[in-house]
């Protein structure tokens, strides 16, 4: 059992039941929610869950299909294993991408404000034997506070997303979350974020941005990318990355000491090959290492400029600089 308390009211939540706060229609979706429902129904029907995603999915949207099921989503995890028996926080859950195999050996608790995708998260926990490790908490984790300490606390291509779907600075809003991720974690206990490099050099190159959908205007400042974003769109961008240096100064402004940066590629959604943040990706580009395709992280589609990119990554780390220019980041940093 755990307790916390929501917009300052004190709960107490058994592993393995779902709790909901506030149910609310401006969350995250990848997916229109009458169709993850009706997956969902399949899983509790007992279709094996992969196997539901791949026949709803698997052709319609093979990209998301994908993101959901692969193996090597979690591939930080099976590189860089979170001891047994630790107590976890994942924050911005998700499918259950990180809370369903780390629950395989730990305490979890999956907190994810999108209802379909914690039911989503709850059935397929049932069915891999883990809901009894699980604790399901349906509401937004900046309403949330924790008695209890956490381990490690996950936060995988969230914290983008944070002033989306709160008035504020962005900046400010999501210094915040991290804030209170910190200090929902123990002393020493460990920050896992993964998320995409505003000047990966994909999207330097004209590679749409993953979350508004348009090149050439996320990959700039936060100032000049407003910019852009409204002259484009007439709306006010709200989604923001950061390069290495300012995740540096973000974390440090949250309170998060010893950061540790790895390289990931193609991204952190779907990493073939994650390096240490070190001239582990200069030697392994220079050699030519046999990196995955790179692709619009929007929709999955392969970039048709690979030789370019191959050749630029090439001189980058010849100049031993390649590495901040990597598609995504997975960081680590301590409470």
């Amino acid at each position: 059992m755990i307790e916390f308390s929501y917009q300052g009211q004190p709960q107490t939540l058994t592993a393995g039941r779902p709790w909901r706060g506030q149910t609310r229609d401006d969350t995250y979706r990848d997916t229109s929610a009458s169709e993850l429902w009706k997956l969902v129904r399949t899983v509790q029907a007992g279709v094996p869950w992969r196997e539901a995603v791949r026949m709803q999915y698997g052709t319609t949207s093979p990209w998301l299909f994908r993101i959901v099921t692969a193996p090597s989503r979690n591939l930080f995890l099976k590189q860089y294993p979170v001891p047994a028996g630790s107590c976890i926080l994942d924050v911005g859950a998700g499918w259950g991408q990180y809370s369903l195999p780390l629950a395989q050996q730990n305490t979890v608790v999956s907190v994810e404000p999108t209802p379909e995708r914690l039911a989503f998260i709850h059935a397929a926990a049932e069915q891999d034997g883990v809901v009894d490790r699980i604790h399901f908490i349906e509401a937004d984790f900046l309403d949330l506070t924790f008695a209890r300490r956490f381990d490690l606390a996950c936060c995988i291509g969230v914290l983008e997303w944070v002033p989306k779907f709160r008035p504020g600075d962005p900046w400010s809003l999501q210094c915040e979350f991290l804030r209170r991720i910190r200090d929902s974690l123990r002393p020493g206990g460990r920050l896992l974020l993964g998320i995409e490099n505003r000047m990966g050099l994909k999207y330097m190159l004209g590679a749409p941005d993953d979350h508004c959908g348009y090149p050439d205007i996320s990959v700039y400042d936060s100032d000049l990318a407003r910019q852009k974003y409204h002259t484009r769109t007439a709306q006010e961008l709200r989604c923001f990355t950061y390069t290495d240096a300012e995740l540096r100064e973000l974390l440090q402004a949250a309170g998060f000491s010893s950061p540790s940066f790895f390289a990931a590629f193609p991204d952190y959604k779907l990493p073939e090959k994650i390096l240490p943040f070190d001239d582990a990706v200069e030697n392994a580009l220079m050699e030519g290492a046999p990196f995955a395709d790179e692709h619009d992280g929007s929709c999955g589609a392969r970039l048709e400029n690979q030789r370019e990119l191959r050749s630029h990554y090439r001189s980058l780390a010849q100049m031993g600089i390649a590495r901040h220019f990597a598609p995504s980041f997975f960081v680590t940093a301590s409470a």
